[in-house]
């Protein structure tokens, strides 16, 4: 109990400094490392201007925590949110999780938080498995589209060999996805590179759009195969 209250303690603090905080999400019951199956990272996108902050969790963080997983939410701020340094947060923050006791790490982000999470494929053992939904971080302006494909093949190419499972979901009609099937290709050279287990949704026909995830009929089709894929018991 002591353990347990102590990490509550450290991951509801501001994290390292001034650095946003890891927050374990109040809508799912918290076990502590010695109890808990492991521990799920939920790493929201960018909110919108006029929200108070980021959505709840989608229906698929639920499924995972009712698998025995505790649910810690990496919060930033929408005016403050640069991708290197959210990465190195998230390692950091992986790496006290995994001092802590917890047995199993899955890290999942939707759009910016899906770009930050599969940071972690740079560092091996830092995580068992990464569901990215989404991923972005470019925006949808023209101009930024060769900046938006180099980026994305930096990111696979920082990937190290490691049996890390991925999720990559990709959803129909997503401005931020302008060119999915060459992301895709990206991906699975990457994949033929490294000992990565890949289960990529490409386009399926429902749900549709950048926020699908959302959608609960994004966890009832996809859910309960993302979940096997990425905690197999």
């Amino acid at each position: 109990m002591l353990r347990l209250i102590a990490l509550l303690l450290m991951l509801s603090a501001p994290a390292f400094g001034a650095e946003p905080p890891f927050t374990p999400s109040r809508l799912f019951p918290q076990a502590g490392p010695a109890v808990a199956a492991g521990v799920l990272v939920w790493v929201p996108g960018t909110y919108g201007k006029d929200a108070p902050g980021p959505p709840d969790p989608p229906d698929i963080v639920g499924r995972l925590a009712g698998r025995g997983l505790d649910v810690v939410q990496f919060l930033r701020k929408r005016d403050d949110d640069p991708l290197d340094r959210g990465a190195r947060i998230l390692m950091r923050g992986l790496k006290a999780l995994r001092l802590a006791g917890y047995r199993r790490i899955i890290v999942a982000g939707h759009s910016r938080g899906a770009w930050i999470a599969l940071t972690a494929l740079a560092h091996p053992n830092r995580a068992h498995a990464i569901i990215a939904v989404s991923t972005a971080a470019h925006g949808t302006r023209p101009e930024r589209q060769i900046q938006a494909r180099a980026d994305w093949q930096a990111l696979w190419a920082s990937a190290r060999p490691a049996p890390t499972r991925v999720v990559l979901v990709q959803l129909a009609e997503d401005p931020y996805d302008p060119d999915p099937q060459w992301r895709l290709d990206v991906v699975n050279a990457a994949v033929a590179r490294t000992r990565i287990r890949l289960m990529s949704i490409f386009q399926p026909p429902l749900p549709l759009g950048h926020g699908g995830v959302y959608e609960p009929a994004f966890d009832e089709r996809h859910g309960a195969l993302i979940a096997d894929f990425a905690d197999p018991r």
